[in-house]
């Protein structure tokens, strides 16, 4: 069995939030496996259902532009804190994020090829701003939505930190301002509970029955007989549905409505998002 380190053991607490003793009794368990010892944590009831796991080291924010060819969404980085506050490493995230919205591009390289504001590429300009800010600085990713005519966009920064930003597309009337405003607070929505997916059918086959796994093992500790665990399963998966899938949650500022509810209502229907969280996968 591998060396369950105090390294392995503190990773484990902030991805579960369980304590020190069970998080190395689980490593012990699962033979030193991240993924395994956080399933035994979740089937005794000792983790959250939150998934951390993916958290990397790294400062930055995220920024958003909307225009009416297309929206986009980037994340820009930095080595500490006190950079991403500054104006002009902000200000360089929003330029990116124009870019973004003008030219159709395939990767972070090809962005960075792009002639920004007439004089100095895209990556010429990253490079003098880690000359003068002394610190590399990073675009590590964006996305792009080009417009169709039934399109309805919608961004949201949590304005705060700047660390958090969402980019919505509704399909909808683009000139409905009842759709405009639901297209932001989904926006938010998004934001406050971080869904993973759109739909139910865009969830991982094998991520579902994993979960079934985690719950059925839950279930039959909390001494439920074998014959009606599978039953109480399928009931307890609508939760996790909830937790990971956009249009199975209950809206945020009203939990009577689901996302889904809350859309066809507005005459409208939730297309695609994107959630960036500073330094997460």
């Amino acid at each position: 069995m591998p060396e369950i380190t105090a390294q392995m053991v503190s990773q484990l607490r902030e991805q579960t939030g369980a304590g020190m003793m069970e998080c190395k009794k689980a490593l012990v368990e699962a033979d030193g496996d991240m993924d395994r010892a956080r399933d035994i944590l979740r089937s005794t009831g000792k983790a959250g259902a939150e998934k951390r796991a993916g958290r990397a080291a790294a400062e930055g924010v995220v920024a958003a532009t909307t225009t009416g060819q297309a929206a986009a969404l980037v994340e820009l980085n930095s080595e500490t804190d006190f950079v991403a506050r500054n104006e002009e490493f902000k200000a360089l995230a929003r330029d990116l994020a124009e870019l973004v919205t003008k030219v159709k591009a395939d990767s972070v390289d090809d962005v960075l090829a792009q002639n920004l504001n007439g004089s100095e590429t895209a990556g010429q300009r990253l490079d003098d701003a880690r000359a003068k800010l002394r610190e590399n600085v990073l675009f590590r990713r964006f996305a792009r939505y080009e417009a169709r005519p039934d399109s309805v966009f919608a961004t949201y920064i949590h304005t705060v930190t700047n660390k958090i930003g969402v980019l919505v597309e509704l399909e909808g009337d683009p000139s409905n301002a009842s759709q405009q405003e639901l297209a932001r607070n989904i926006a938010m929505h998004i934001a406050a509970n971080k869904p993973e997916f759109l739909s139910r059918d865009a969830v991982p086959a094998e991520a579902v029955e994993r979960e079934k796994q985690v719950l059925a093992e839950l279930t039959r500790n909390e001494g439920k007989p074998d014959a009606a665990i599978p039953k109480i399963v399928e009931g307890r998966i609508g939760k996790y549905f909830e937790r990971v899938v956009l249009v199975d949650q209950p809206y945020v500022r009203d939990q009577s409505k689901k996302i889904a509810q809350l859309a066809e209502e507005a005459g409208a229907k939730v297309r695609r998002f994107t959630l960036f969280v500073v330094g997460q996968e």
